[in-house]
């Protein structure tokens, strides 16, 4: 027998390692990368479909020889694509598999692109609190390698937080550092974009003219290059500020030159903001059509920039499902051979697992069987001398209810015979209270009290007390829920009358007459609050 398990454990072992092998084997490949630098490249993430192909085997081959700081790249340039197209949580699901394969042994310019990236996401989903974070995560990581641009950025981040929380003070602090930065870097593009955010701090607190200060200083460095999306933005917030302030006239001139350098731009968004914009300008000058005019082609200029950013998000959502099935169908093919190898193994270890699992389970069933009939005789036996206990149990109490019911008889009729005796003392001595001698008189009347005191105050009432709860118990409980109003006495009539005593004995009991009993017994029925047609007597021995 020990035998046999021994090979039992040995093959389930064995079907078990067989089974991981397969399940590796099987495994669909995860994501892939592009550029070898693992530099972005936004031109590049123009054609995402062909860019995704290129990332996904780069990252394959990446994650095939362990080169873990690679593989963080492709992610994070997989998550860049996403961004791109809008798609906002596949993106930091990708920035998080980033960030976990860098490490604290990668490069810490890579990781604090990384967390700022990861906070501008936090920051679009309007997740304040989560993107300050990262935002000052990367700014740690970038001061302690003195990576200027890097520390610029994310001044510039953490004062847009600032900026969207109202914390307009520190905003700005954090937005003059970020300029200070660019200048000395040289980088003007960004020293553009950061007078431009200056500019929203201000007009945020309607500070109007101090903004258009900054959006004007934005616009000239913006000029000084080719056209981009940015410049048709602030061309934008100038005419938005001067409608603010009430100057109608240049507010047009700029959302006009906005709205051109939009269509020039395929801009959809700058444009129904331009379009918007002058709509509002209007209806300011109370050129109501215009007004009318212009708010209708903002709305169809939302609408198609809301449609051409869904269907670049369906593109690209389809590319990666398609890619996905590809990869699927080439590992499949790849495998094919060596699935049918591991599945006749798989087969032969299943039949001949089978096989000692049969005899195994054969075993166990007989094993099963003797345990269940010695656990049956065993509880056939314990039930047995249960029922031998509980009926000498029962015996016993029934012995001792019968002793308790012959010592209350034995009780009742020594208190009777008292009674009796004290009753017929009573009767001589009140004739000899009679009796004209007058020096016996006196003595003879406290006895005849002291008599009459005792025959009721007697201790034998309490040891009858006892014996006929026990006997019937609940009683008195009982008979005080009918009634608050019963007297010691009632309760002493009540359990003789229980006793099925007559009236005359239960007089002589309670060392009364029976003119006295018979009051009582209509006292009771009033305190009871029996009918008149009800039986005291049944209604003592139903209780």
């Amino acid at each position: 027998m020990p035998s046999r398990q021994y090979l039992l454990s040995a093959i389930i072992y064995f079907s078990t390692f067989l089974f991981l092998l397969l399940g590796t084997t099987l495994m669909p490949g995860v994501c892939s990368n592009a550029f070898a630098d693992g530099k972005i490249r936004p031109g590049r993430l123009a054609l995402p479909d062909s860019a995704y192909i290129k990332i996904r085997q780069s990252l394959d081959r990446a994650l095939k020889y362990g080169d873990l700081n690679r593989a963080a790249l492709c992610y994070q340039q997989i998550g860049d694509m996403l961004f791109e197209q809008g798609a906002m949580s596949q993106a930091l699901s990708y920035y998080h598999k980033a960030h976990a394969n860098f490490g604290k042994e990668a490069n810490v310019v890579h990781r604090g692109n990384n967390s700022n990236r990861i906070g501008k996401i936090y920051f679009k989903n309007k997740r304040y609190p989560q993107a300050l974070t990262n935002f000052r995560e990367a700014l740690r990581l970038f001061r302690g390698n003195a990576y200027r641009k890097g520390m610029a950025e994310s001044y510039g981040h953490i004062g847009q937080v600032f900026e969207q929380t109202e914390a307009y003070d520190s905003s700005r602090i954090y937005q003059e550092r970020a300029l200070s930065e660019f200048k000395s870097l040289n980088d003007k593009s960004h020293v553009a974009y950061t007078y431009s955010r200056i500019g929203s701090i201000y007009e945020d607190q309607a500070k109007f003219h101090t903004a258009l200060k900054y959006f004007s200083l934005a616009e000239e460095m913006y000029r000084e290059g080719p056209a981009v999306v940015e410049l048709a933005a602030v061309l934008n917030n100038i005419g938005d500020t001067y409608r603010k302030i009430g100057n109608y006239h240049q507010a047009l001139i700029y959302s006009k030159k906005a709205e051109v350098m939009a269509t020039s731009l395929h801009d959809n968004r700058q444009l129904s903001s331009a379009h918007r914009d002058l709509a509002k300008t209007f209806e300011h000058l109370g050129s109501f059509d215009s007004a009318y005019y212009y708010s209708e082609k903002s709305r169809l200029a939302y609408s198609k920039s809301y449609n051409t950013d869904s269907e670049k998000q369906l593109n690209l959502i389809q590319t990666l499902f398609d890619v996905q099935r590809k990869d699927n169908e080439i590992e499949q093919l790849e495998n094919k051979n060596r699935l049918s190898q591991t599945v006749t193994i798989s087969l032969f270890v299943i039949g001949l697992l089978a096989t000692f699992l049969g005899i195994s389970l054969l075993s166990r069933q007989r094993l099963k069987i003797r345990n269940s009939k010695a656990l049956y005789e065993s509880r056939q036996q314990a039930m047995e001398l249960e029922l031998s206990n509980r009926h000498l149990q029962q015996e016993g109490l029934k012995a001792e209810l019968e002793l308790r019911s012959k010592e209350l008889t034995s009780i009742t009729l020594h208190m009777i015979k008292k009674n009796e005796v004290l009753e017929e003392l009573k009767n001589k001595l009140a004739s000899l209270v009679k009796d004209d001698k007058r020096d016996q008189r006196r003595e003879m009347k406290q006895l005849l009290e002291f008599i009459s005191f005792n025959s009721n105050q007697d201790k034998s009432w309490e040891d009858f007390r006892v014996v006929f709860e026990y006997v019937h118990q609940d009683f008195f409980e009982k008979l005080m829920k009918h009634s608050g109003l019963l007297t010691t006495t009632d309760l002493r009539f009540l359990a003789l009358l229980k006793m099925n005593l007559n009236a005359a004995d239960i007089a002589t009991m309670l060392a009364i007459s029976q003119t006295s009993l018979r009051t009582t017994r209509y006292r009771l029925r009033k305190k009871l609050q029996l009918p008149e047609d009800a039986s005291l007597q049944k209604f003592v021995h139903n209780l």
